[in-house]
């Protein structure tokens, strides 16, 4: 019962999920609001969204 409540309760194990999620919602945000469509933010939103995802793992 200790382990399922420090797997819920611990924010250090949904924190790269949450990053990764947000950046999606951003991405589908800009796409769904903007008529010009700026590949090159998509892009760099992505890749940020993922690196920081990585770096969040890794420490």
């Amino acid at each position: 019962m200790k382990a399922i409540r420090l797997l819920l309760f611990d924010g250090s194990f949904i924190f790269p999920e949450c990053i990764l999620i947000f950046g999606l919602i951003l991405i589908l945000m800009m796409d769904s609001t903007s008529d010009q469509k700026d590949i090159s933010w998509f892009y760099f939103i992505s890749s940020t969204s993922l690196v920081m995802s990585i770096t969040t793992l890794l420490f």
